[in-house]
């Protein structure tokens, strides 16, 4: 009896087991990576930047765009807006911080739609 409550048992557990792997097979969906319509050129990832931070690059977005430089706990150091003029834009963001820390270069569209961050280093 106990041998046959055990087979049961083991029959039921691969049952689960294999429609469990079915579904995550079936409902898995896979895509390429989304090009974002903002492209920042300006600042490279890791780079060190005095005030204020040189931010260009390219959109296809025809609105208003929003550079901000934060700090690692997201606080707004500096902010200017700008406007793509044929696909391109360029702005100088001014900061201040006291010393030297770890940073985010952010860039985004009036809706927040679209955001592009690029890690850096602030020195005062």
């Amino acid at each position: 009896m106990a041998r046959l409550a055990f087979a049961a048992l083991f029959v039921l557990c691969l049952t689960a087991c294999s429609s469990s792997k079915q579904s995550a097979t079936s409902t898995a969906t896979t895509t390429g990576p989304v090009k974002s319509p903002i492209v920042v050129k300006t600042p490279l990832s890791a780079t060190q930047w005095r005030s204020p931070v040189s931010v260009k690059g390219t959109s296809i977005l025809s609105g208003k765009l929003t550079a901000e430089v934060l700090n690692s706990a997201g606080k707004q150091l500096g902010s200017k807006e700008t406007t793509p003029n044929d696909g391109r834009f360029s702005v100088e963001v001014p900061f201040a911080t006291k010393k030297l820390i770890p940073g985010t270069v952010s860039v985004h569209d009036e809706d927040g739609e679209h955001t592009v961050l690029i890690s850096v280093v602030l020195t005062p």
